[in-house]
């Protein structure tokens, strides 16, 4: 759909006014696929001349192309599925960019391609977890069923009356134990008014509950606040309710009772760059926000912000990061950074500094590095990513550790241990990494002080659990001395 970019910002001045495109765009996949999600992005005459030469190269390709596909359609033995065919054309084409950003997207991926832009999706409205399939433990239901970890507010979930805690261990009459964790979120989701049937033990029972999915709004914002004036905002991912949901929390807080304001963007992965462009106005009373760069220099524009803000200008912000924020946290990572706004805390970014437009098109959707982008000082961060202002790294498990790592958590001492100790005292975690954590040990000792922190969680009901929790983050923990010493 085409959207006045002007009327969808209203704050944001911009040097070129333009009709733009709003698409949607896929989900993460790793490092090394599509994490870029979408930029508004122009529409019209054609940004580039094609040369006759390049010109004459696609036809030509293009006629050897049909007749091969016409031989093999004449004489090939078996059933052609012509819509197969076409999609492995079309995701060959992008495959021969040799480009890890540009994809093209069959139909039948679609679906999940899309619902992490869009922030929305036809479900139950609740966050899960499920144990990997090799540390099942049939003699603990946890281990192999479905644990429905949060409810969202006004979700079909909370209006049939699930709780957090509740186990599922069929759905509509089937087993989840044999399912992985997304094979299990997706037999929860389905169209909009479609019924589910989910068989829920809670505790020592076990009942039958139906509940008629709708389209639901994954939160990506979340607020809190440390120490009595300290506030502090999560971000998760850049949707296309995200900013919305940030302009929600921050009408929510009351800053005069407020010092500073931290906000977290670590292993965010990206999103929308509209969103990124909209929250870095209301932060911004004036400079540059990104400079975009396209093949036609005719096309290049420069996003600044507008002298509005939502958020005080006085306000002290410090912004936690590490290599997990990638391009569209990069983006208000590098504003907020070379407009001296933000102090930033954490580990280099990611370093992405390349925005695909990512579109529908025929029964999926094609990704396509369109432009790159450049920090209002100009600086190019694509593969170098953004600097700290101060360097911390928070708990890190190495590859090669991994699975040292994965065989403690599901051994089930720290699950055990807490169970004998529930106090959770500073003395019950010495006690346990003393008992626990042999000195040659390739885990740091705060990954065991972690790991049994997480059990004590479990025991408070997920809507009480401290979303900032800085005794055992120890780059928040940072952030706050910060604040509190200015060193």
């Amino acid at each position: 759909m085409v959207l006045n970019y002007i009327q969808d910002m209203k704050k944001l001045k911009i040097y070129i006014i333009a009709i733009i495109l709003i698409v949607s765009t896929a989900q993460v996949i790793g490092s090394s696929g599509v994490d870029e999600k979408t930029i508004s992005t122009l529409f019209g005459p054609s940004t580039t001349t094609q040369t006759t030469t390049s010109a004459d190269e696609i036809t030509q390709n293009m006629r050897k192309l049909e007749l091969l596909y016409r031989l093999v359609n004449r004489d090939f033995l078996f059933d052609i599925d012509h819509k197969n065919v076409y999609e492995e054309m079309a995701k060959g084409l992008f495959e021969g960019l040799e480009d890890e950003y540009s994809a093209y997207i069959v139909s039948k991926e679609s679906s999940d391609f899309s619902e992490d832009t869009l922030g929305t999706y036809g479900g139950i409205g609740a966050y899960i977890s499920k144990n990997y399939l090799n540390y099942r433990d049939f003699s603990k239901p946890e281990t192999y069923m479905i644990n429905i970890t949060s409810v969202f507010p006004g979700s079909p979930a909370e209006s049939a009356g699930l709780l957090s805690g509740d186990l599922v261990s069929h759905v509509d009459g089937e087993p989840v134990d044999d399912l992985e964790a997304d094979q299990a979120s997706k037999a929860l989701k389905g169209e909009a008014g479609t019924v589910v049937t989910l068989t829920i033990r809670r505790g020592d029972i076990t009942f039958d509950v139906k509940v008629t999915r709708k389209n639901v709004q994954v939160p990506t914002v979340s607020s809190s606040v440390i120490d009595k004036d300290i506030g502090y905002l999560q971000i998760t991912q850049f949707t296309e309710s995200t900013a919305n949901q940030v302009i929600e929390k921050l009408r929510n807080i009351n800053f005069d009772s407020l010092s500073s304001l931290i906000i977290d963007l670590r292993n965010n992965p990206g999103g929308i760059v509209d969103a990124t462009l909209r929250i870095a106005d209301m932060i911004l009373d004036d400079g540059k926000i990104v400079q975009v760069h396209s093949k036609n220099a005719k096309s290049d524009k420069v996003y600044v912000a507008s002298e509005v803000t939502l958020i005080p200008t006085d306000m002290p912000i410090v912004l936690l990061v590490n290599g997990g924020s990638a391009s569209s946290s990069e983006i208000l990572a590098g504003a907020l950074k070379d407009n001296k706004r933000a102090t930033l805390i954490g580990t280099t970014t990611f370093g992405k500094g390349l925005i695909q437009v990512v579109s529908p098109y025929e029964d999926g959707f094609y990704t396509l590095t369109w432009s790159q982008y450049k920090t209002p000082n100009g600086d190019d961060i694509h593969k170098v990513g953004i600097p700290v202002d101060i360097e911390i790294e928070g708990m890190k498990v190495d590859e090669e550790n991994m699975e040292s790592y994965l065989e403690f958590i599901n051994s089930g001492a720290a699950e055990t241990f807490a169970k004998e100790n529930p106090n959770g005292s500073d003395e019950d975690y010495m006690n346990f990494i003393e008992q626990y954590a042999p000195k040659d040990s390739p885990l740091d000792d705060l990954v065991y002080k972690i790991v049994l922190r997480r059990e004590y969680l479990k025991e408070i009901p997920f809507e009480q659990r401290p979303l900032a929790d800085v005794d055992y983050d120890i780059v928040l923990k940072r952030a706050v001395d910060f604040i509190k010493t200015g060193k």
